[in-house]
């Protein structure tokens, strides 16, 4: 399979360059970067499956990436430079101080899905480049239609010159917007949702022409903006059940504390019973963990909150990908065969990152339960 997406990306590369119009030389480049980033990304999947120890993966893998605290320092730089702006005047543009901008641009992350989806039209980006924003460098959802909040941004961003033609921010245009729509929005018990596909409430959201009519959609498709993540919800709760019968059939609860949950995670399952819960990536590969998920049903939640699948490239997940693949091969996950112990990934898990000093994963291991000393003597 690697071997024939190099084939096709090199067949691929070679058809753009033979493409002959007045928007070639920009659709080679543009293409040609983008398919090298991913061939980039392919190749070092390919060499973290061969792996065969976590001190080859920080020999050979590791020293070849970047955390993401460098990629971020890296990504709010170039958009800075680009802005034309004083860091005074970019720091009030995205309703921070100054002082935070210097730590921003020294690679603290922002805080919250809010202040990236600010950034973006700050930077006077599209849909496609606030879904990597968030995505890449934040972590969350991408932009995503049955979301209240994400579909007046797509509004705002479809109508970004009309809006602001008599002059004001962007982010302060979409903040008004939002709250006028909240309080007209009918209230979910209203009726129930209509079926609707994501890609057909997109069109039809497309053809919304101003902000009255905004409103109008909203009402109509408010029971659907209500449950925008209940797939998500749905998919967890059913593993959760299905791994409860190894803890035999005891509460949730009892299976929080036999596995060691953090405060966090048992907060963030309670939200999902009562649908209130918005994704966050590094919480949905916790959950994984300790649903004692595969490297595919982790990615298969990730898809199904709209973010991208596992990726070679950040340091944090890669060695996420070794975990997981190492278990695979040697743990036995395989629920119901004789050895399955319920809390044995995050057990193999804690165990492999502990040992490396990485931030990423310092932050992260508080998620993992952490192994009794007495059972490892």
């Amino acid at each position: 399979m690697y071997n024939e997406k190099k084939g096709l990306y090199m067949d691929i590369k070679e058809a753009i360059k033979e493409t002959n119009n007045k928007y070639g030389k920009a659709l080679e480049k543009l293409s040609s970067d983008e398919m090298d980033m991913e061939f980039s990304t392919l190749d070092l999947e390919d060499k973290e499956s061969r792996c065969e120890s976590i001190e080859e993966l920080k020999e050979e893998i590791i020293p070849l990436l970047k955390t993401q605290s460098e990629q971020w320092r890296e990504k709010i730089g170039d958009i800075f430079n680009g802005s034309g702006l004083t860091k005074t005047d970019f720091a009030k543009k995205c309703g921070i101080s100054r002082v935070m901008l210097d730590k921003w641009l020294e690679g603290a992350i922002p805080n919250s899905r809010e202040r990236f989806i600010r950034i973006g039209l700050v930077a006077g980006y599209g849909k496609d480049e606030i879904n990597r924003l968030l995505q890449r460098y934040g972590g969350y959802p991408g932009l995503y239609a049955k979301s209240l909040e994400d579909a007046v941004c797509f509004f705002v961003i479809e109508h970004a010159e009309s809006l602001t033609a008599e002059g004001g921010s962007l982010y302060d245009i979409y903040e008004d917007i939002l709250g006028e729509i909240r309080s007209r929005i009918l209230s979910e018990d209203d009726g129930p949702a209509e079926d609707l596909a994501t890609t057909t409430l997109e069109r039809k959201l497309s053809e919304v022409g101003d902000k009255d009519e905004l409103a109008v959609f909203v009402d109509r498709y408010s029971a659907v903006f209500a449950m925008s993540f209940k797939k998500l919800y749905s998919y967890i709760l059913v593993n959760l059940e299905a791994n409860k019968d190894d803890y035999l059939n005891t509460s949730t609860s009892a299976m929080a504390e036999a596995q060691g949950w953090s405060s966090s995670l048992r907060q963030c399952i309670s939200a999902i019973r009562q649908n209130k819960w918005y994704p966050t990536r590094n919480k949905i590969i916790s959950i994984g963990f300790h649903l004692s998920m595969d490297y595919d049903q982790i990615n298969e939640m990730l898809d199904i909150a709209h973010m991208e699948h596992l990726c070679a490239k950040n340091i944090f997940e890669s060695v996420v990908i070794y975990v997981l693949n190492d278990a695979e091969l040697n743990l036995g996950l395989e629920k119901g065969e004789d050895g399955y112990d319920p809390t044995g990934l995050c057990d193999y898990a804690y165990k492999i990152m502990a040992d490396l000093d990485i931030p990423e994963i310092t932050d992260f291991i508080s998620e993992i339960r952490i192994p009794d000393p007495e059972a490892e003597r």
